[in-house]
C-alpha cells in the first residue's frame, strides 16, 4: 500500500459519518491574517476544545489523525494553523507580526469567531509545547472566555528548560560512555551561557536529549511522529511543504521569545488550571513546571503524570490522555 492508498483509508477511519456531528474547515481572518481552522467532533453540541500547537509553526492537525478521534466523542476540537504555520504560511508577508501579545489576541479573536460560530459562552485551550506560551499567557489575561486551560509540555521558564536539557542529555551521554555525544556537547561550552542562542546550538543540545529518550520516552527518536504527516488525510503534499516554510518564517523572530519566555512569577489565575507532564520529558522539562504549579493560585488545579511518556503524551499514552481529559477538564466544561 503506497502512501496514497493510506491516506483514503486514514480518511475513511476519521470520517464522522453520523449526522450529529461537526466537521468544518474555514479560513478566519485573525489579526488581519487569513489563519486556517478544522472544527471536528461527534456531536456539535459537546464542549469547544481549542488546541493551540507547538513547533513553533507545527501545526497539530496533520497528526492528529493519531490521537484526537477519542477526544472527538467528549469535545469539538478546534485545530488552527497559527499565523505563518502550515496552511497558513501560504503567503508570508514581510514585517509580519510574530510577537507573542499578537499570536494571544489571534487566540482571542478565534475564540471570539467561534463563540458566534457555534453558540458556545467560552472555550477550553489545550496548549502544546510552543503553543502553552499563548495558552497560559490567554489564562491569566482572558480567564472570561475560558472554561479551563490545558498544558501539554508546557514551558514556563525557557532558560531553565535549555539549562536542564542539556544537563540529561550530558549525564545519560557520560552513563552511556558516548564520547561522540560528550563531545559535541561539551563543544557547546557553559550551555546556555549569557549569549544569545543560536539555532545550531540548540540543535546540537537537542540530538543528544531527544536521542536519550527527551522527546519521545524510551525511544531514541519520533519517527512515527515526525513522518506521521506524510499520512495525514487532511493535507495534500504541497501543504505539508508549507509547515517548513512557516518554519523557516517563523523560527528567527519566534525564538528569542520562546528561549527568553519567564512566567514562574505568573500564579494568579482565574480559570481552572491542568498540567499534563510527561515523567520523561526533557524537551520542555517538568522541573519548572513543577515549581511553578505548586505555587499557582486557581479556582481548581489538576497535575497529571504521563509515566510512559515524555514531550508526546498524547501519541505516547493515547489512552490515558482521553481518559485524563475527561476526568480531570470535561466536568469544567459542564458547569
Amino acid at each position: 500500500m503506497d502512501d496514497e492508498a493510506g491516506r483514503a483509508v486514514i480518511a475513511d477511519l476519521c470520517r464522522l459519518p453520523n449526522p450529529e456531528a461537526i466537521d468544518r474547515t474555514a479560513y478566519v481572518e485573525l489579526g488581519g491574517v487569513s489563519q486556517f481552522v478544522s472544527i471536528r467532533g461527534r456531536s456539535a453540541s459537546n464542549p469547544v476544545l481549542v488546541v493551540c500547537h507547538g513547533g513553533p509553526a507545527l501545526p497539530s492537525l496533520p497528526t492528529s489523525w493519531i490521537w484526537q478521534r477519542g477526544v472527538e466523542d467528549y469535545f469539538t476540537v478546534v485545530n488552527y494553523d497559527q499565523r505563518a504555520s502550515g496552511k497558513s504560511a501560504a503567503n508570508v508577508p514581510d514585517g509580519l507580526d510574530l510577537s507573542v501579545d499578537r499570536y494571544v489576541d489571534d487566540l482571542v479573536e478565534l475564540i471570539k469567531w467561534l463563540r458566534s460560530e457555534l453558540g458556545v459562552t467560552n472555550v477550553g485551550v489545550l496548549g502544546h509545547s510552543w503553543g502553552t506560551l499563548i495558552g497560559v499567557t490567554l489564562a491569566e489575561r482572558r480567564a472570561d472566555l475560558l472554561w479551563g486551560y490545558i498544558g501539554v509540555g508546557q514551558v514556563i521558564s525557557g532558560a531553565e528548560n535549555e539549562l536542564e536539557s542539556f544537563g540529561h542529555a550530558m549525564r545519560s551521554a557520560i552513563s552511556d560512555h558516548n564520547d561522540e555525544a560528550v563531545s559535541e556537547l561539551t563543544a557547546l561550552g557553559e550551555y546556555p551561557g549569557v549569549e544569545p542562542l543560536t539555532v545550531e546550538r540548540i540543535v546540537a543540545c537537542r540530538k543528544w536529549a531527544q536521542h536519550y529518550g527527551g522527546l519521545a520516552a524510551y525511544r531514541s527518536g519520533a519517527g512515527y511522529f515526525i513522518d506521521a504527516e506524510e499520512l495525514s488525510p487532511y493535507y495534500t503534499s504541497d501543504e505539508l511543504e508549507l509547515i517548513g516554510t512557516g518554519q523557516r518564517a517563523t523560527m528567527p523572530a519566534v525564538l528569542p521569545a520562546l528561549l527568553g519566555f519567564d512566567a514562574r512569577d505568573h500564579i494568579e489565575f482565574d480559570v481552572p488550571m491542568i498540567q499534563f507532564l510527561g515523567r520523561h520529558d526533557w524537551t520542555t522539562p517538568t522541573g519548572p513546571v513543577e515549581r511553578w504549579f505548586e505555587k499557582v493560585a486557581a479556582p481548581s488545579k489538576s497535575l497529571i503524570w504521563f509515566e510512559s511518556s515524555a514531550h508526546l503524551c498524547m501519541f505516547e499514552e493515547p489512552g490515558k490522555f482521553v481518559v485524563s481529559l475527561v476526568n480531570s477538564a470535561l466536568p469544567h466544561a459542564a458547569v
